[in-house]
């Protein structure tokens, strides 16, 4: 998948239904203003993340992209506590140290507008994946753990798990995280991304047939640090480092155009404002 193209509409037009949705009964008003009807119960906040990484797991060459981010809170609350690398999640078990959901994710893809010498391998498309999230909050508003397991809605995808800890610090209007990742995948996905069949190895002529097993791909570093300028604006450094292991860092695709080292660079734009959410419990 080209990650400026796809990607981007995909996310913005998931997040602008999700949005309509949940804020076309309201009205907002910037909540610097101090004053807040009785009617306006939700403080809606609407992220734009810009980033620059790599064009696709394993990758050599990297581009722009970007993604949009929507979370709801009770005007009560501070920001929710939370990475920007997360996949877009709906807590339905949502207790003090434990949260279980639903998760949504985007997966880039490979193919020759990235690099011509791609041509005749197996397709490696962009997918959408669904699954189920799980937050286990170790110290309360300190450290948190999360796990997603995803699967491809094609019905001859595979699975992935992230794996991750964060530690998360306020220090008045500024709030750090940072923690560990760790990406495995199955035999399945794994030989999607990384493996070479023997048709393709023989249609592309650059690759030695590969069989991907699949296990831990991946583990690296994430970090982030936002700042609250007003109750309405808050901008977010993000960086992100992942090290490809085992099949991942094997595959003839990585080793003769790509990298086993991977950054992704990005600043994110929040603005907050007050709606009225009725049916938000």
């Amino acid at each position: 998948m080209s990650r400026p193209s796809v990607e981007t509409r995909a996310r913005v037009l998931a997040a602008a239904a999700f949005l309509v949705l949940q804020v076309s009964s309201g009205s907002a008003a910037d909540l610097s203003e101090g004053t807040r009807p009785a009617t306006q119960d939700r403080v809606v906040s609407v992220t734009a993340f810009s980033l620059f990484g790599p064009k696709y797991l394993g990758a050599e060459r990297y581009g722009p992209f970007g993604y949009p981010a929507v979370t709801i809170r009770r005007p009560d609350e501070p920001f929710a506590l939370d990475s920007p690398d997360d996949s877009l999640g709906v807590p339905i078990l949502d207790a003090t140290q434990f949260k279980l959901g639903p998760v949504v994710n985007l997966r880039q893809g490979r193919n020759t507008s990235v690099d011509r010498r791609f041509a005749g391998l197996d397709r490696d498309p962009w997918a959408i994946e669904g699954g189920i999230f799980a937050d286990l909050w170790v110290l309360p508003d300190q450290l948190r753990t999360r796990a997603e397991l995803r699967h491809g809605l094609r019905g001859n995808d595979g699975f992935a798990i992230d794996l991750s800890a964060d530690l998360f610090e306020r220090f008045g209007a500024v709030t750090v995280s940072v923690g560990p990742r760790f990406g495995v995948l199955d035999a399945a996905l794994a030989q999607r991304q990384f493996g070479v069949s023997p048709a393709a190895s023989s249609r592309n002529g650059l690759f030695q047939p590969y069989r991907a097993a699949g296990g831990l791909q991946s583990m690296g570093l994430t970090s982030a640090v936002s700042y609250d300028w007003s109750p309405s604006w808050r901008t977010t450094l993000y960086g992100r480092y992942e090290h490809l292991v085992g099949d991942a860092a094997a595959s003839p695709i990585t080793r003769r155009l790509g990298s086993v080292d991977q950054l992704t660079a990005g600043l994110g734009v929040t603005y907050s404002f007050h709606a009225n959410l009725p049916f938000i419990p």
